[in-house]
């Protein structure tokens, strides 16, 4: 199995779907992940340039800390990210190439416009990937059996699929903290844990979890712990 998620800025794929990441790296799951910023605009005290760097740095050592070694940087801007035709295309050879069956992505209604643009681009990849569209990306055409959507900034109306990450919270956690250039401006252990314990009440009493839209669905999940639409 192969986990691919695709992540605005350095830290989305922690907060959004970083129980998963650690879950499917522990079943044994090929995973990377697909940053299309570095991050540059996340501060004002150093230049963009020297942000993006740290940045990057964070999310390696982060994406370390749980065994996730194999990451890409697109560096597109970052805060005024949208689909051009060359992302559209690195896109699609990513899924062409790595042929996950499973990817990951902001669901479409986050409350951020780089990451309503990240949605819209991975959904026209995933479908571009799967046809004869595209003759300059590589020719192996391969179609994702199972994409979901994850949330950050703004929860998910209608949760279709929940992730059971009781037992890896605290490791996601501390991943996030490894995101230090973002700690002055977020609470990861508010924003995190908050939203893990309401999603985890549909789990039962002291769960944790990490909610989903389920855009398609065509192979296996790490785990079927349960779904809901609340």
């Amino acid at each position: 199995m192969r986990l691919m998620v695709f992540a605005p800025h350095p830290d989305d794929d922690l907060i959004g779907c970083g129980g998963m990441l650690i879950k499917a790296v522990r079943a044994g799951w090929s995973v990377r992940v697909v940053y299309l910023t570095n991050g540059e605009a996340g501060g004002t005290r150093v230049r963009p340039e020297e942000l993006a760097e740290t940045r990057v740095g964070e999310a390696r050592a982060a994406a370390g800390s749980i065994g996730v070694t194999d990451l890409v940087f697109l560096g597109q801007p970052d805060g005024t990210l949208r689909q051009t035709p060359d992302l559209l295309v690195q896109l699609i050879n990513q899924l062409r190439i790595w042929r996950p069956t499973t990817v990951c992505a902001p669901h479409r209604h986050d409350a951020h416009p780089d990451h309503i643009a990240t949605h819209d681009v991975v959904a026209q990849a995933v479908a571009s990937a799967a046809g004869p569209w595209f003759p300059e990306a590589v020719p192996q055409r391969w179609q994702v059996p199972t994409v979901l959507a994850y949330e950050v900034w703004t929860p998910i109306r209608h949760v279709a699929y929940l992730e059971d990450i009781t037992e890896v919270y605290d490791d996601k956690l501390q991943a996030l903290r490894m995101h230090r250039s973002q700690l002055s401006s977020f609470s990861y252990d508010d924003l995190v844990g908050g939203l893990a314990t309401y999603r985890g009440t549909a789990l039962g009493t002291g769960r944790r979890a990490e909610a989903f839209e389920v855009l398609r669905l065509g192979g296996p999940l790490i785990t079927s712990p349960g779904t809901a639409d609340r």
